[in-house]
């Protein structure tokens, strides 16, 4: 079994050629229409599929036949129409390498003979996740997308699973879900009480994010459920189960550790949560109060991993402070007064090491990964140099001004 993902893109959609290495928090910044949520797609892609092999929810042969891959689980994302005849896609997953190439695909496992298993919980969160906030009922809704329908599922879990309360990571504000009259509710200490669609916009972007977020990082962790077999992945599992009870071979020791092995090929190990665009419609100290919640539910299991896609340069500054905040704990570990004042600026639980951050900047069909600093995302980034752009035209009017003496 490997230890790290990867995926190269060779001319699909916007992407002429890009080599992603998957982190445990990856942010790919650039203009619109890069290839940002290419990659974002694509990984959700295999990630899924991975896991349904895992499981045997499908087949290799399955997969692979009658062009599924593209007609049916790319267009699931809708990035069908991104193949192109000379179209190269691989994935390296921690199970399995997928391959596509001349308009076929190959898989190929790679699993060593041990019995552990990355089965992975995979979210999709799109961009346009507004809608269900400032919706009072979401399942009127129509004509959604399949991620939206999808990521509309999960939010009204858990929104049930938080109907008593969640506390936003940011202006103090209370979510509460009246279940009877099905309205989510946003309160802050007595000042206001007012249906989530009455709310501004960033909170009906940010906060059925964050409720998916924190509801699948907590079912992940405590898992030990099938909650989203489908009825051909419950079939092959009671087929395992009862092709190892039959057979009289095998000693009471060997069954049960075939059993166990079984067993957590159907367990979450891990959740990958892929976000769109986390700082739509937020003011730059939410965004960061919502950053470092997505870091903290990624920091929760080891193997959890963060995909974000970004046109915000705060996020950048902030995955900064969070990275320079773990460098000073793993310091200042004897010293409390110091300990007290890095976990004012970054908590504990939102401190990540450098090493596991990665940053690309999608640009003219490449990405390219951004260097750093002893540790330190790099300024020289796409975001920043956009700003220091307008220092720059603000400067040459200056110049405009003071030569024709306006």
């Amino acid at each position: 079994m490997t230890d790290t993902e990867s995926l190269l893109i060779k001319n699909f959609g916007p992407i002429t050629e890009a080599a992603i290495d998957v982190n445990k928090v990856t942010v790919l910044i650039g203009r619109q229409g890069s290839g940002k949520s290419t990659v974002a797609k694509l990984y959700s892609v295999f990630s899924w599929l991975e896991k349904s092999l895992m499981r045997h929810s499908l087949t290799e042969a399955h997969i692979t036949q009658y062009h599924r891959f593209r007609k049916t689980y790319c267009a699931f994302n809708n990035i069908s129409d991104y193949f192109r005849d000379d179209t190269v896609l691989r994935f390296n997953g921690t199970h399995f390498q997928f391959q596509y190439e001349n308009d076929r695909l190959q898989v190929n496992s790679t699993d060593s003979n041990d019995d552990t298993f990355n089965i992975s919980k995979v979210m999709y969160i799109p961009a346009e996740r507004s809608i269900l906030g400032s919706t009072d009922h979401p399942y009127t809704l129509k004509g959604l997308s399949d991620p939206m329908s999808t990521f509309r599922d999960e939010y009204s879990d858990a929104r049930n699973k938080y109907k008593s309360g969640y506390i936003l990571p940011f202006d103090d504000i209370r979510f509460e879900y009246d279940a009877l009259n099905d309205i989510p509710r946003l309160k802050h200490n007595g000042d206001f009480d007012i249906k989530l669609s009455a709310g501004s916009s960033g909170f009906h972007s940010s906060l059925p994010m964050l409720l998916v977020s924190k509801n699948l990082t907590e079912m992940v962790k405590n898992s030990s459920a099938k909650s989203d077999l489908t009825e051909q992945g419950l079939q092959a599992l009671n087929k395992e189960v009862r092709r190892i009870m039959e057979d009289t071979t095998l000693s009471y020791e060997v069954r049960m550790a075939s059993l166990h092995s079984i067993s957590s090929r159907f367990r979450y190990s891990r959740f990958i949560n892929i976000v769109e665009e986390m700082e739509l419609n937020l003011f730059p100290d939410s965004q960061r109060g919502a950053l470092y919640e997505l870091i903290a539910d990624a920091n929760v299991l080891p193997a959890n991993k963060l995909m974000l896609t970004t046109h915000s340069p705060y996020l950048i500054n902030y995955l900064t402070l969070a990275i320079k905040a773990h460098e000073l704990t793993g310091k200042a570990s004897d010293d409390s007064h110091a300990m007290t004042r890095i976990s004012e600026i970054v908590p504990p639980s939102s401190q990540i090491p450098s090493t596991d951050v990665t940053i690309y900047e999608m640009e003219d069909g490449s990405a390219r990964r951004l260097s750093d600093y002893h540790g330190l995302p790099s300024d020289d980034n796409f975001l920043n140099l956009r700003l220091e752009a307008t220092n720059t035209d603000f400067n040459s009017l200056l110049d405009i001004e003071e030569d024709t003496e306006l």
